[in-house]
């Protein structure tokens, strides 16, 4: 009787957990809507702003701290996308906009070829963002501006003329300069009218906002509320993915001597962990902002606080990183505790993605870099 007892105590605790832990899709719709996805995307669209701005200004006005300036603001465009770099769906995927921003992982230097290949020929296409939002994705964005800002040749932006002494300085009209600087210009107006467009396609009364918040069967996005947090959720574990693996692993290589620092995204402007942290910024956002650390603690309460611990301390030794990434590639003491981070955000994408799929009722079965 007393086994009886304690077995039908048992059956009811568990029953009543299950039904304290049923997840709320719509809640998590709304919540990653409002609090992570419009205003991170609206930070993107201020920066962009802010770097086209800031081009444009260094090519009317060429200087060394004009183009300082455009290297300052390329870098909160940078920090600006690296939060929503992790988001492949909705605006962002319409018309090529994710490649056409972010032209990256490139192992084979394609998009480097195509750059210098533009600058020897000299398309005065290029230079006008309407005709180069037509060109080759690997042409439009922000690491063909990191090039242009940061690569061999960059010193021309701040090359002048002078028509006359005490004359104010003017683009070296015809030169090398004057063409990359248009070039770079038209990239930032083009990156900057991309990141507005995403910003007006989650606008409130959008149809991506419609298909997210007010899922249906005939939506051909998507049919049920659990779509959409299978959605999100695969942002959150290929963000960690992309860090751990695509942005360090890969780079790393198992040893200094299999290195491959170039692989890493923003190398040139020394960006390139500025970038992971961005990256697991967003992911933490989405996570503590978006829902799923209410559905963890849901399911197992204080955990999350040990998933945020792991990312956040994965961000504080990303951020103690003051070398180039070439130089902490081949330094055996930094690569252990990037190593070391790697296996953190290893337990801590398992712990959360195990806890999110059980309890929400997703299904493991996608390979979440290819968003399948």
């Amino acid at each position: 009787m007393i086994r009886l007892l304690v077995g039908l105590l048992l059956a009811s605790a568990l029953w009543a957990r299950s039904c304290h832990a049923e997840t709320d899709h719509t809640a998590i719709a709304k919540a990653s809507l409002t609090e992570v996805i419009r205003p991170s995307y609206a930070a993107l669209a201020a920066a962009t702003g802010s770097l086209d701005d800031k081009v444009a200004a260094l090519c009317k006005q060429p200087s060394a701290a004009a183009l300082q300036a455009a290297k300052d603001a390329f870098a909160g465009a940078v920090d600006a996308w690296s939060k929503v770099e992790i988001f492949r769906f909705g605006p962002i995927v319409q018309d090529r906009r994710y490649e056409r921003l972010f032209y990256w992982p490139d192992p084979k230097g394609i998009g480097l070829r195509q750059v210098q290949d533009a600058l020897a020929k000299r398309d005065e296409d290029l230079t006008l963002p309407y005709e180069l939002s037509a060109k080759s994705v690997a042409l439009q964005g922000l690491p063909a501006l990191e090039y242009l800002l940061y690569g061999d040749g960059a010193e021309a932006l701040t090359e002048t003329d002078r028509v006359a002494d005490g004359a104010e300085p003017l683009p070296k009209i015809g030169g090398a300069g004057a063409f990359r600087c248009a070039f770079a210009s038209s990239i930032a107006t083009n990156v900057d009218r991309i990141a507005k467009n995403v910003v007006e396609g989650w606008r409130q009364g959008s149809a991506y906002e419609k298909a997210f918040i007010g899922p249906a069967p005939e939506n051909t996005l998507y049919h049920s509320p659990k779509e959409v947090t299978l959605e999100l959720f695969k942002s959150f574990a290929s963000g960690i993915e992309l860090v751990r693996d695509e942005k360090l692993g890969k780079p790393l290589g198992g040893a200094p001597a299999e290195a491959k620092p170039k692989l890493a995204a923003f190398w040139r402007s020394d960006l390139a962990f500025a970038n992971m942290i961005g990256n697991l910024g967003g992911v933490s956002l989405l996570f503590s902002k978006g829902g799923f650390a209410g559905v963890v603690d849901a399911d197992s309460p204080g955990v999350s606080e040990s998933i945020l611990f792991d990312l956040n301390h994965a961000i504080e030794v990303l951020r103690s990183m003051d070398k180039p990434f070439a130089e902490v590639a081949s330094d055996e003491e930094l690569r252990a505790k990037l190593e070391a981070v790697r296996v953190e955000l290893k337990s801590a994408g398992q712990t959360a993605g195990d806890i999110i799929a059980r309890s929400a009722g997703l299904s493991f079965g996608f390979n979440a870099m290819d968003g399948d």
